[in-house]
């Protein structure tokens, strides 16, 4: 995780855009799923059980595409 990470000035950028998460439910099963804001993404994820093993978040601004790896993911899941 980035030690600048900020997940309150993350969201403050990026919350009101539409945001794919990408995971694995397992080695041969994956997903992708795009909402329309990050805290619906965010919400979702918290109520997906079992916990993927591996996610992605991709938050479509600016004309790129800005991925967030799931040390970040986490961070804004604790505190969003």
């Amino acid at each position: 995780m980035s030690e600048n990470f900020s997940a309150k000035e993350t969201f403050a950028i990026y919350g009101e855009y539409a945001t794919t998460i990408t995971f694995l439910r397992d080695e041969f099963f994956s997903e992708e799923k795009t909402l329309p804001t990050m805290q619906d993404a965010i919400d979702y994820l918290k109520a997906l059980d079992p916990t993927p093993l591996g996610i992605v978040l991709h938050i479509r601004a600016h004309g790129r595409d800005i991925p967030f790896d799931r040390d970040n993911i986490a961070k804004l899941m604790r505190e969003l």
